[in-house]
């Protein structure tokens, strides 16, 4: 492949890497095939994809919120996989057979993501799951930030220091999830160790973080420690706070009122009776 060619292949490799890089190449591949009404693409092809980009985005949206349930998250990977599918058979064997009779050219291909038969990408055999496990550092920021630090670790008594990604590593799981309810507040892959994530509407909760390295997107993902830590409330929820506590001492003093009122009645009652 020439210079140019070669700074495609990351887009190429990306059909094989987390879920944002996935959506980067069907998102590119999408706007291509409907910006370029001359490479004549099968028009049941070209309804397929932009059904399965559209239901895709709204899926991955919601996935990155606390909002995204464990069924959401299935059926994304579910959908995932299929578009996934979708392009590296369908529409890369389509175009393969265009550039064949000349109605595509190499660079065409490329700029969808493709290798034509016989290029290859540098790709080797899948190696073996990672053992190597993360030691996870939280900092809170403020009501609804933390900073999050991905670090390897050292051994079974490893001081919390930074040693890197693991050798052949570079993604990461991390998972947050509410201490009190167990529900997941949070889920995504990143590529970075250190990491800055927002967490709505989490004033004065508790949460347990934990976070696996993967060496593929796909692995069965083994966590490391296990760290607690709070959210602060913010002036907003304290004075609310304090105003639940005035109405409910409120309420609690009329209760007393009246218990005082009738308990008087009672008694005024009994000494009527007695004259």
């Amino acid at each position: 492949m020439n210079e140019v060619e070669k700074g495609m292949m990351k887009y190429i490799r990306q059909w094989h890497g987390t879920t944002d890089e996935k959506m980067e190449n069907i998102n590119n591949l999408t706007d291509l095939i409907l910006d370029h009404a001359l490479w004549k693409i099968p028009e049941n092809m070209k309804k397929e994809l932009k059904d399965c980009r559209l239901r895709l985005k709204e899926l991955v949206t919601k996935c990155h919120t606390a909002d995204g349930s464990t069924s959401d998250r299935a059926r994304r990977n579910t959908l995932l996989k299929h578009t996934v599918g979708f392009c590296l058979v369908k529409i890369k064997g389509w175009a393969i057979g265009q550039h064949a009779i000349d109605e595509l050219t190499a660079h065409d291909v490329h700029l969808m993501g493709f290798l034509l038969p016989g290029e290859t990408g540098g790709r080797h055999d899948r190696a073996e799951m990672t053992h190597a496990r993360p030691e996870v550092k939280v900092s809170v920021i403020n009501e609804d930030l933390i900073r999050v630090v991905i670090d390897q670790s050292s051994g079974e008594n490893a001081a919390l220091v930074t040693h890197g990604w693991p050798a052949g590593v570079r993604h990461a799981l991390i998972v947050i999830t509410g201490a009190a309810d167990g529900k997941e507040a949070y889920r995504r892959m990143t590529t970075r160790l250190h990491n800055d994530v927002f967490l709505t509407a989490a004033h004065g909760k508790q949460f347990i973080i934990k976070a696996a390295f993967l060496r593929h997107i796909d692995d069965e993902p083994v966590f490391g420690n296990q760290l607690a830590f709070s959210m602060p409330l913010t002036t907003e929820d304290l004075v609310a706070a304090l105003e639940r506590q005035h109405e409910a001492d409120a309420r609690e003093h009329a209760r007393e009122t009246e218990r005082h009122r009738q308990e008087m009645d009672a008694l005024l009652k009994k000494l009527e009776a007695r004259k």
